[in-house]
């Protein structure tokens, strides 16, 4: 699918936005959010351009984490974006199962929770060991640590004790990941 029909779903802005940012959003980041196309005085739309969503994300970390490493504020939002995401109607069902599921059964469905956050991601897992595996998705972000960060806090969702996410490659075609985390 071409990057300009690359599209997310409204729960993954309704996540961070409404929930994760809760009493973080200054008017200067509100004012910043409309210029850039999410008008938070209004209803969400059902979805948003990836490359809209992009610049809000480095809006995000600009207004609400001044004088941060870029890495670390990444980082950090993504975390907050987890624990938002959680907060919605469709995030308290995905993550009730996935507390229930355990850390290897969490990441063996990565694929199809990722599907419900936008219209074009697609996702392949290859197991290397029990608490080893690879994944491979097929886009690039530009939000160091994001990824990386966003992975580990759904795996400690799962009860991964000590979860850690590392891009392995990246390329024009995708993303590779390793997942790893201790047996407890």
């Amino acid at each position: 699918m071409p990057p300009e029909q690359r599209q997310v779903y409204v729960q993954v802005v309704e996540g961070l936005l409404q929930h994760g940012l809760r009493g973080q959003v200054s008017p200067r980041l509100k004012e910043r959010l409309r210029q850039a196309g999410v008008d938070l005085d209004r209803p969400l739309l059902p979805l948003y351009p990836v490359p809209l969503w992009a610049r809000c994300l480095n809006i995000i970390i600009e207004e609400t984490q001044p004088g941060v490493p870029r890495e670390e504020a990444f980082r950090r939002l993504a975390r907050a974006h987890v624990e938002g995401y959680g907060a919605t109607l469709l995030g308290r069902a995905v993550m009730s199962v996935m507390r229930l599921l355990g850390p290897r059964r969490v990441v063996q469905r990565l694929p199809e929770v990722l599907r419900g956050t936008d219209n074009y991601t697609e996702a392949t897992v290859t197991e290397l060991g029990p608490a080893h595996h690879e994944l491979r998705i097929n886009s690039v972000i530009d939000a160091p640590g994001y990824v990386e960060a966003l992975f580990e806090a759904v795996l400690q969702v799962g009860g991964a004790h000590a979860p850690r996410v590392t891009k392995l490659r990246e390329d024009a075609d995708g993303t590779v990941y390793v997942l790893t985390w201790t047996e407890r």
